[in-house]
C-alpha cells in the first residue's frame, strides 16, 4: 500500500512540474496585459475549466478564452461570440478525430476569433474540416492549418484568415463555397502561407473577395482555382505563386476579377488558365515581372525557396529547442524532487 501512495504521489508530481514548465513558457503570442478582464483560463491543472467545450458552454459573449499548451481532443462548436486564444500556436493543439466529413471546430455564431491554435483532424472524408465557418464575421490569426482535408471552409461572408500557415491538406488550404443561392462573398484572406496541400484556395461561387500577401507553392494541384462559375470580382493582390503541379491560377466561367502585382512561376501547366466563357478579368503589373524573371528567373527561384525555406526551418528550430529547454527543466526539478520522494518511501 505505502509503494502504491508513493507511486500514485510520484505520477502527480510529474504531471504537476510538466504543467508548470508549460505554464512558465509563454508565448509572446499571448500580451497578457492587453487582455480584457472577462478571462476564461483552460488548462489540466490550475484552470478555470479543463474542458474547451465546457468554458465555451459557461462563457458570457465578449469573453476571451485562454487554451494553456496541451493537445485537445475536443470537437469544437462556438456559438457564442468569443475569444478563443491558444498560449503557443505550435504547442497548443486542437486535434479531435471527426464523424466522417464533419469539422474539428465550427463557428456557428457570427464575431467569433480564434488565434493562435494548431488545428488538425484525423478523420476520414474528402470534406473533412479543420475549421468550418458557417456564420459571417468572424476572424482566424496566426494559426497552422495541417492534415485536414480541408483546413478551412468557408460558408459565409466577411471573414478574416491572416497570418496562417495551411500545409498537408488533402484537399484544399482554404475552401470558400458558394451557391446560386447562398454568397460566399467579401472574405480576406492576407499573409498566409500554403504549401504541399491540393489546391492553395478554391472558390465555388464566390465573389468580391480579397487575397492579398501570400505565398502559394508546391501544391499537388493549382495554386487557386476559381471553378464551377460566377467566382466574380474577386482581387488577388501582391502574392508569389510557383512550383505548383498543374496552374498558377485557374478561373472558370467568371468575369470582373483583377490580378495586380503578382509573381507567377514554374507551375507546370501554365501560369493563368482563363477559360474562354471568362470576361472582363484584369492583369495589371504582371507583364513587367514576366520581363524581369525571363532574365532573373533562376536566381529569383532560389533566392524565394531559400528565404522560404530558411523560415520554416528557423520555426521547426525554434520549436526543437524549446522542446529541449522543457525537457531538460523537467528533468532538473524531477532531481529536485527525489528527495523528497525518497522520505515518503521510507516512513
Amino acid at each position: 500500500m505505502r509503494g502504491m501512495r508513493a507511486t500514485i504521489m510520484f505520477f502527480l508530481l510529474f504531471l504537476l512540474i510538466v504543467d508548470l514548465i508549460f505554464i512558465t513558457n509563454i508565448s509572446a503570442d499571448i500580451s497578457i496585459d492587453n487582455l480584457p478582464e472577462n478571462i476564461v483560463i483552460v488548462s489540466r491543472f490550475g484552470g478555470d475549466y479543463s474542458n474547451i467545450q465546457d468554458a465555451i458552454n459557461h462563457a458570457s459573449d465578449g469573453s476571451t478564452i485562454i487554451i494553456k499548451t496541451g493537445i485537445y481532443t475536443e470537437i469544437l462548436d462556438i456559438n457564442k461570440k468569443v475569444n478563443i486564444i491558444g498560449e503557443n500556436k505550435f504547442s497548443t493543439i486542437i486535434n479531435p478525430i471527426s464523424e466522417e466529413n464533419k469539422y474539428a471546430i465550427r463557428l456557428g455564431v457570427s464575431d467569433i476569433v480564434l488565434k493562435n491554435l494548431s488545428i488538425k483532424n484525423g478523420a476520414s472524408g474528402l470534406y473533412t474540416t479543420g475549421v468550418r465557418i458557417s456564420a459571417d464575421n468572424s476572424k482566424i490569426y496566426n494559426c497552422n492549418l495541417y492534415d485536414n482535408p480541408i483546413g478551412v471552409a468557408i460558408f459565409s461572408n466577411e471573414n478574416i484568415i491572416d497570418n496562417c500557415i495551411f500545409w498537408n491538406c488533402k484537399d484544399e488550404g482554404i475552401a470558400m463555397i458558394g451557391t446560386k443561392i447562398s454568397k460566399c462573398d467579401f472574405n480576406i484572406i492576407s499573409n498566409c502561407t500554403f504549401y504541399n496541400n491540393c489546391d492553395g484556395i478554391e472558390l465555388q461561387f464566390s465573389s468580391n473577395n480579397l487575397i492579398e500577401n501570400c505565398s502559394i507553392f508546391n501544391n499537388s494541384h493549382t495554386g487557386i482555382d476559381a471553378i464551377v462559375s460566377s467566382n466574380n470580382g474577386n482581387i488577388l493582390k501582391n502574392c508569389d505563386i510557383y512550383n505548383n503541379k498543374v496552374n498558377g491560377i485557374y478561373i472558370s466561367s467568371s468575369s470582373y476579377n483583377e490580378i495586380i502585382s503578382c509573381s507567377f512561376w514554374g507551375n507546370n501547366d501554365g501560369n493563368i488558365i482563363i477559360t474562354d466563357d471568362s470576361t472582363e478579368n484584369l492583369l495589371i503589373d504582371l507583364e513587367q515581372k514576366e520581363i524581369l524573371l525571363k532574365n532573373e528567373k533562376i536566381n529569383l527561384d532560389k533566392n524565394i525557396e531559400y528565404n522560404q525555406r530558411n523560415k520554416i526551418n528557423e520555426i521547426n528550430k525554434n520549436n526543437e529547442e524549446n522542446n529541449s529547454k522543457n525537457f531538460n527543466n523537467l528533468i532538473e526539478m524531477i532531481l529536485n524532487i527525489m528527495p523528497i520522494l525518497k522520505t515518503i518511501l521510507t516512513r
